[in-house]
């Protein structure tokens, strides 16, 4: 990978693909200034390609491509090429919501369940309440809980139903958290209202109109595109190393669009001109403010996070948008990151200024510095160097240091309390993917998802704590817990950093009992001698019957143990004899455990 690195840097240097849009304002902006600068981040940042489209004056237009979009097969980016925009798709949905708004749809402030019956969140406060706008404007108290949907088969249905057993970490409406959930829900109701789905309203009421040609939602298709940029992405040493496109079409309304460079012209176009460009309309300018003006408050830690040059000036997010200000200039921005990308699109909606900035490298913040070096430039601001502190915070950061420190909080001489086997099963939480436990050989577990191939193997840790052998997720300790009979119930992972520690409890054996199999159970069973029970056959699952009180389902757990539907805690455990058919009987309860001889 270090010779086609070293062979993209100097086709870079050479290559850069200049695509003007027909424009007064390119004519007369040297912009060799920029290209130098964009130049100047690829080689920093190791990153293989990048486009630029910056807007003037509302009309003007200058696009170009710097570097590879493939490095293993040596292609140059241009203006077409097509990137994930990531969660930059946020201003999209929102307009969207917006646009159905317009035509009498639904209201802002109308409750997310007016138009979404189901809709559900951990608080019944919060379900009643939660409104339109609270989707896109990031208030609605829960964290990220980024993991319950990333790389899940979920549906977008069922991704929402999730919403009701995700716990929140702060108030309704009590401080900005960004979340991915609330934005595929928002997408998600704006097709719901217009008989339709979020894809065909993106594309019929903002790309169409617009002319956004090379757009897409489909990393398959993208793939397949011919001058589609590949992912990459900086792996150990620092080495650029090609990525799997991310498939995150069920999360879409929160980033899943792709498209290039000169795609992007007439969105900035109509976000600096009232939702026009060029004889097409696609909002009113009330909608467009309404979108760019201030919902929510961030905080400091947000704008020096996104790099926003405005000299300590207070910074919000609006509807789709992150706001805050550069030098005094008013600016409306958002970011997009997803694997292999890092994308910006920023606006300076005073100056009729509008840049959009693409690349093909994870998590880069070189899109952001030329950003702000663009806005200095253009607007003729003394230019502030923010590639150099940043850069040496970078490489701080990506040094590793000569020995690992001694890990204190970790108990040396301490086994597992079971065999191996005994931890392995399906783990289930309700907001969650459920997690696989598996033996994995060499004294190890394995997790993965039931919708992941990948196993990430587990080291033993300390007593029952486990935790991952994986690059970035060495810190996340895994814990089993055994229940009141001494086996292994649940697991504790902490999937979501603004909460505690997740419970998954672990599921019973799936096994399918004939009839023929659990008529071997059935009987009568005389309780301490005292009290008659029944169990039984029907409708081709376990019944007990205990006189005076409701019939309950029992469900198989493992071997000869099941559990009594809907009482939890409580089981019942069969005793067979040779001849296979049940002998005793023992009712596992919270307050003690009764047995009884069949009659």
């Amino acid at each position: 990978m270090r010779k086609v690195y070293a062979a993209f840097l100097a086709l870079a240097a050479a290559v850069g693909i200049l695509q003007p849009y027909p424009t007064l304002r390119a004519q007369s902006t040297d912009f060799a200034p920029i290209d130098s600068m964009a130049l100047q981040l690829l080689r920093d940042w190791k990153v293989p390609g990048m486009a630029v489209a910056i807007i003037e004056g509302g009309k003007g237009a200058y696009i170009k491509g710097y570097g590879l979009r493939d490095l293993e097969a040596q292609l140059p980016v241009d203006g077409q090429t097509l990137f994930c925009i990531g969660s930059a798709t946020k201003a999209f949905t929102a307009l969207g919501v917006l646009q159905q708004a317009e035509a009498g749809l639904l209201n802002l402030d109308d409750p997310v369940a007016v138009h979404l019956p189901s809709f559900r969140m951990s608080d019944p406060y919060v379900s009643r309440h939660l409104t339109v706008k609270d989707l896109l404007c990031h208030r609605s108290g829960l964290p990220r809980h980024d993991l319950s949907w990333y790389g899940s088969p979920a549906s977008r249905e069922a991704l929402i139903a999730r919403l009701e057993h995700l716990a929140p970490s702060a108030g309704f409406r009590e401080s900005f958290q960004y979340q991915n959930l609330m934005f595929l829900t928002a997408g998600y109701l704006a097709g719901q209202v217009s008989q339709s789905d979020w894809e065909t309203q993106i594309e019929t009421q903002i790309f169409e109109p617009l002319g956004m040609e090379r757009t897409g939602f489909d990393v398959a298709e993208m793939e397949a595109d011919p001058n589609a940029a590949r992912p990459y992405a900086l792996e150990e040493e620092q080495e650029v190393t090609r990525v799997p496109y991310r498939d995150i079409r069920t999360i879409g309304p929160a980033g899943s669009i792709q498209a290039s460079a000169a795609a992007l012209i007439p969105w900035l176009g109509a976000q600096l001109n009232g939702g026009a460009w060029k004889g097409q309309t696609i909002a009113s300018p009330a909608s467009i403010a309404a979108c760019q003006q201030p919902a929510m408050a961030i905080s400091e830690a947000w704008g020096q996070a996104l790099l926003f040059d405005n000299q300590g000036a207070p910074s919000a997010y609006g509807l789709g948008w992150f706001l805050s200000h550069h030098k005094g200039h008013r600016l409306v921005a958002h970011g997009g990151n997803i694997d292999g990308f890092s994308a910006e699109v920023a606006l300076l909606p005073g100056d009729s200024i509008g840049v959009a900035i693409l690349s093909n490298l994870n998590g880069t913040p070189a899109p952001r510095i030329l950003r702000n070096f663009i806005f200095d430039y253009l607007l003729g601001e003394e230019g502030t160097d923010w590639n150099t502190p940043q850069l040496a915070r970078w490489k701080e950061m990506s040094a590793k240091p000569e020995a690992a420190p001694e890990d204190l909080a970790r108990v040396p001489g301490t086994r597992p309390s079971h065999p191996l086997a005994d931890y392995t099963g399906v783990y289930h939480n309700p907001g969650y993917d459920d997690l696989v436990i598996v033996e994995a050989g060499d004294g190890q577990l394995g997790l993965k998802t039931v919708s992941d191939t990948g196993l990430i193997r587990l080291e033993h840790y300390h007593y029952d704590v486990f935790t991952p052998q994986e690059n970035g997720y060495e810190q996340l300790k895994i814990q089993f817990i055994s229940n009141e009979e001494g086996k292994i119930s649940q697991l504790m992972a902490p999937l979501e950093p603004a909460l505690p520690p997740l419970s998954f409890e672990r599921q019973p054996e799936n096994r399918d009992f004939t009839v023929e199999e659990l008529q071997a159970f059935a009987g009568d069973y005389l309780i301490m001698g005292v009290q008659k029970v029944q169990v039984r056959v029907e409708d081709g699952a376990l019944k007990l019957e205990v006189p005076g009180q409701p019939v309950y389902t029992l469900e198989h757990v493992e071997e000869e143990t099941f559990r009594l539907r809907g009482l939890d805690g409580y089981k019942a455990r069969f005793l067979t004899g040779r001849d296979g058919k049940a002998q005793k009987i023992t009712l596992l309860q919270p307050n003690g455990q009764f047995t009884g001889e069949r009659q």
